[in-house]
C-alpha cells in the first residue's frame, strides 16, 4: 500500500508556500505563470518533486498524479531507465551544433511502429509539430486553406486555434458553424483561412470539404479531442473525412500529440486511419520538450532541400532533436511494449468504470467517457458527440471546478475540465486511491 499523507489543503491556503511563490512570482511574471493551464483557484501548486505515479509539493503534500505534466508522462516521474539514460547523456554533453545518433535511433523506433510514418523531423512542442505539419500540407498541396474541428486545441498557432474556446454567444448556427479568433490581435486573414467542422459531423465534414475544394490543403484532425469532451469518433466520420480529402486532392492531417498514448502504434492504428500527416510529441520525449513531424515520403519532402535550393519548409531550432531529449524519448518508448498499453488499458478501464459506479452510487447526474490511459468526468448527462454537447453552462462549469477541489483535497491532482490520465506507474491501490477520493466529492 502507498504512503499516504492525509493533509492536502496546504496547496489552497493563503499561508502555503505555493501561495507565496506565486506572490513573489508576479514581480516577474505576467499572471504569475508561463502556462496559463496551471492557474486554478486561489493559486497555482508549485512541486518539489515527483516519483513513480506521485508528486509532493513545496508544503509537504503529497498527490496521485493523474495529469501527467497534461498527458505527457507515461512511465511515471523519475522512471530509473530514463534518469539513467539521460544522466549518461548529460555527462557527454547536453546539447550541440551537430547532429547525434540519438535522433537516428528515437526516429527509427517511432517509424517501426507506425505504418505512415515514413519519415519523421522532430521540433521542441506540440505546438510547433501542428505548425509544421500544416506548413507542409501547404507547400505540397500549393493550397491555403484549413478545416479544423470546433473546440479542438491544437496548440497555439493562429490557424490552429481557431474556435478553440467559441461559445453559444459566437459560435453561429449549428449548419455553419463560424470560425472564431482565440487570441485577440489574431489576423483577420485566419477566419478567412480556416473553416470549422462538427466533429462526428460526416456529412457537414464532407460538405465543407468539397465547398473548399481546390483551396483546401489539410483537414486536421484530432482523433479524442479532450476539449470536445473525449467523446468517441464514428467511423463514418473518420471515413467521411478521410475519403473527401482525397476526392479533393487535400492532405489528412492527424494531430496524436495526445492520442499517441492509446496504444503501441497510435490512436491511428487502433481506429484503422491512414492519415498523410501526423504530429506527435509529449510521450515521445519521455518529459522532456519534444514534438514531431511525421507522415509519406510525398508531404514530408517538403522538409528535404532539393539539390542547392533550399527546403519548401525550412525548419530546425536550437534544441530541436536535442541529444538529451532524444535519449529520454528512446528510453521511454522502449519500455511502451505491447503488455504496456494493455496494462495502461486495464488502468483507464478500473478508473472509467469505478468513477461511473461512484457517479450511481452518489445519485448524481454526471457521466465519464475517455480510452485507454484517458478519462472525463462531465457534471451532465447529454450525449456527447461534439464540442457544443459537451460545453458546460455556467452552472454546470462551477460544480466542476467545485468537484476539482474536492479531489484535489483529498490528494489527487487531475488537469482542468474535469480531464485525467494515467502513467504506468501507477498500481491498483492508486487506482482505489483515486476512486475513493472521487466518491467522496460525488458524494459531497
Amino acid at each position: 500500500m502507498t504512503e499516504r499523507i492525509g493533509s492536502h489543503a496546504g496547496g489552497r491556503r493563503s499561508e502555503s508556500q505555493s501561495a507565496a511563490l506565486y506572490e513573489k512570482a508576479h514581480q516577474w511574471i505576467p499572471d504569475g505563470v508561463s502556462r496559463a493551464t496551471l492557474l486554478r483557484r486561489p493559486n497555482p501548486i508549485y512541486v518539489d518533486h515527483g516519483q513513480g505515479a506521485w508528486v509532493t509539493d513545496v508544503d509537504g503534500n503529497r498527490y496521485l498524479d493523474c495529469n501527467n505534466n497534461f498527458t505527457s508522462i507515461i512511465v511515471g516521474h523519475a522512471n530509473p531507465a530514463v534518469t539513467q539514460a539521460v544522466s549518461a547523456q548529460m555527462a557527454r554533453g547536453t546539447a550541440f551544433a551537430m547532429a547525434s545518433n540519438a535522433e537516428i535511433e528515437l526516429a527509427a523506433l517511432l517509424c517501426d511502429r507506425v505504418g505512415s510514418f515514413e519519415l519523421i523531423r522532430f521540433c521542441n512542442s506540440g505546438t510547433e509539430a501542428v505548425m509544421g505539419a500544416l506548413k507542409a500540407a501547404r507547400a505540397f498541396t500549393g493550397r491555403p486553406n484549413v478545416i479544423k474541428v470546433e473546440g479542438a486545441y491544437h496548440g497555439t498557432y493562429d490557424h490552429a486555434e481557431a474556435s478553440l474556446a467559441s461559445n453559444p454567444t459566437n459560435w453561429g448556427d449549428a449548419a455553419a458553424p463560424v470560425t472564431v479568433p482565440y487570441s485577440v490581435g489574431t489576423p483577420d486573414s485566419v477566419t478567412e483561412e480556416v473553416s470549422v467542422i462538427h466533429f462526428n459531423d460526416a456529412h457537414g465534414a464532407r460538405e465543407a470539404i468539397r465547398r473548399q475544394g481546390d483551396r483546401l490543403a489539410a483537414v486536421l484532425l484530432d482523433v479524442m479531442p479532450s476539449q470536445v469532451g473525449l467523446p468517441a469518433i464514428e467511423p463514418e466520420f473518420i471515413a467521411a473525412v478521410r475519403d473527401t480529402t482525397r476526392e479533393v486532392g487535400a492532405l489528412l492531417v492527424l494531430d496524436e500529440v495526445i492520442s499517441f498514448r492509446l496504444g503501441y502504434s497510435g490512436a491511428q492504428t487502433l481506429l484503422g486511419i491512414d492519415p498523410d500527416i501526423t504530429a506527435v510529441a509529449k510521450i515521445i520525449g519521455g518529459g522532456f520538450p519534444v514534438g514531431g513531424v511525421a507522415g509519406r515520403e510525398g508531404p514530408m519532402s517538403t522538409f528535404a532541400r532539393s539539390g542547392s535550393a533550399r527546403a519548401k519548409v525550412p525548419s530546425g531550432g536550437t534544441f530541436t532533436a536535442n541529444p538529451v531529449t532524444m535519449a529520454a524519448g528512446f528510453a521511454t518508448m522502449s519500455q511502451l511494449d505491447h503488455d504496456a498499453f494493455a496494462r495502461l488499458d486495464e488502468l483507464g478501464d478500473a478508473v472509467r468504470s469505478g468513477l461511473r459506479s461512484a457517479i450511481d452510487a452518489a445519485g448524481v447526474d454526471w457521466q465519464v467517457t475517455g480510452r485507454g490511459s484517458l478519462f472525463k468526468v462531465h457534471p451532465h448527462t447529454r450525449h456527447i458527440r461534439n464540442y457544443r454537447d459537451a460545453h458546460l453552462s455556467s452552472d454546470e462549469a462551477a460544480e466542476l471546478e467545485h468537484f476539482e477541489h474536492a479531489v484535489q483535497a483529498a490528494g489527487v491532482y487531475l488537469s482542468g475540465g474535469g480531464f485525467g490520465s494515467i502513467s504506468l506507474a501507477a498500481t491498483d491501490d492508486d487506482i482505489d486511491f483515486l476512486l475513493e477520493g472521487a466518491a467522496a466529492a460525488f458524494a459531497g
